[in-house]
């Protein structure tokens, strides 16, 4: 049975709770169960920074073998070395003035320059190439190369200044054994006979031959000779000094800086008006050719417009038999230039390679180019055909002989290589020479009054030349 609470038992019951509820209010908090703490984050670590690698510029000629220079140095010297190697390559036309401007501004831009052989006395003058016969670099007891390793007919020409070139010719080589190095060969060539060997079963051997034999080849759109006629660069003048050489003809006196009785001597009349005739009078080269450069020549010859020519080899010798350039593959022979009653004679156009002056990357130039001539980098070049090389090293002579006729031809026409003046004049006595050729060619002037004018306006340059030793 339910009983009720009476109202005291209630309020009891109350107190009673109430004061339970005030005691647990007195009481400390239980403390709560932590939660279990979260590992801190590992760091990532962050890398050191990267040193950016060393580059080193040059400055180069677009010839055949640059593409394959560049890629050589990316596959072997820049993982060997992790120097950085990049080469720009310019038109021939452009960069002597192109490195005049960099050097007239003290450019450390490039580290290295290439240069043609005429251009070596220029560039010294100032002040573009560092020496290199000296402790730090050829001199060194370390070092890698050295210059005797190389053709002495090239070396002499294209690095050392100032020279004079009838030493050269002699091969007088002690008369400049402490002349100072500025450079060393990088692209060798020199003006040889290509012809159609499909048309033509003996190459001519001297001028009068070529110019029978072109009278015989004119027909069906062909011409049977071609010049090189422009007046820009140096293109007329180096198909007119071989000729000129062997007709028995000389550019100036080198020792009394003389012009008169030489460009404007009698066989040096004889040869432009030879170089003339051919043109007006026989007509077996291209009328147009007054304008032709290095382009154009080479033009005629790989589209079969012309059965003979002067052309630079090794240079160009690769594309003769590629396809993709040459509609006459398989079709072109070699032959040394032709002589003449003075002798016989090849026009040097090599071109070398040297330090900056201004570079703030000497060292690591100087371990490229130990790394460029060594045996193994000029093997590498000597065997790819699309980069027309030969080297200068005296130790891939036969090798590179061997390997194509106009490797062959280069190599069997050194001893007979001739260049221009070795001056720092050079620029503007090419200058007049290449405006007075053109006109005696072309026929704006009789051939003997454009080399007379020619050798007064030389003889202005050689007297008034800080180098004019004044000895006569």
């Amino acid at each position: 049975m339910n009983r009720k609470l009476s109202r005291r038992e209630f309020l009891k019951f109350g107190t009673l709770a109430a004061g339970a509820a005030a005691l647990a209010s007195c009481a400390p908090a239980a403390t709560p169960t932590p939660a279990p703490k979260e590992a801190a984050p590992t760091p990532t670590p962050v890398p050191p920074p990267t040193k950016a690698p060393e580059v080193l510029r040059v400055l180069a000629l677009n010839w055949p073998q640059t593409q394959y220079e560049q890629k050589l140095a990316d596959e072997t010297f820049t993982p060997a070395t992790g120097i950085k190697v990049v080469i720009d390559q310019t038109p021939y036309t452009f960069l002597e003035q192109r490195v005049k401007q960099l050097v007239n501004a003290k450019s450390a831009e490039y580290d290295i320059y290439h240069y043609d052989s005429q251009w070596i006395g220029g560039f010294v003058a100032a002040g573009a190439l560092e020496r290199l016969d000296t402790p730090e670099y050829l001199n060194s007891p370390d070092a890698a190369i050295h210059f005797d390793d190389f053709f002495p007919e090239i070396t002499y020409r294209i690095g050392k200044y100032p020279t004079t070139q009838a030493e050269l010719v002699a091969g007088k080589w002690d008369a400049f054994k402490d002349t100072p190095i500025y450079g060393l060969p990088w692209s060798l060539n020199c003006q040889v006979l290509w012809y159609r060997k499909d048309l033509i079963s003996t190459p001519p051997a001297t001028w009068e031959e070529v110019r029978e034999m072109a009278k015989g080849l004119t027909k069906d759109g062909m011409f049977g000779w071609a010049w090189q006629g422009s007046r820009l660069g140096d293109y007329i003048s180096v198909d007119y000094c071989p000729l000129m050489w062997s007709f028995g003809g000389s550019l100036w006196d080198d020792v009394c800086w003389k012009a008169d009785g030489h460009i404007n001597g009698p066989k040096a009349v004889e040869a432009l008006q030879f170089m003339s005739d051919m043109m007006l009078k026989d007509k077996t080269v291209d009328p147009a050719s007054g304008n032709w450069t290095i382009d154009e020549r080479l033009a005629a010859i790989l589209q079969g417009q012309t059965a003979m020519a002067l052309n630079w080899a090794p240079l160009f010798g690769g594309i003769a038999d590629d396809p993709k350039a040459s509609a006459v593959v398989g079709k072109i022979g070699f032959a040394p230039s032709p002589a003449g009653k003075g002798g016989q004679f090849a026009m040097f156009g090599s071109q070398g390679s040297g330090i900056n002056a201004y570079s703030a990357k000497k060292q690591a130039a100087w371990k490229y180019l130990q790394w460029l001539y060594s045996y193994d980098t000029a093997k590498a070049l000597v065997d790819t055909p699309g980069a027309g090389f030969v080297s200068a090293r005296k130790d891939l002579k036969d090798y590179a002989a061997g390997l194509s006729p106009w490797q062959r031809v280069f190599i069997e026409s050194i001893p007979m290589v001739r260049d221009f003046w070795n001056n720092a004049s050079y620029a503007e006595l090419l200058d007049i020479m290449q405006r007075e050729l053109n006109l005696g060619y072309i026929g704006v002037k009789d051939p003997e009054k454009a080399l007379n004018d020619c050798a007064l306006a030389h003889q202005v340059v050689y007297d008034t030349s800080p180098e004019n030793p004044k000895k006569c």
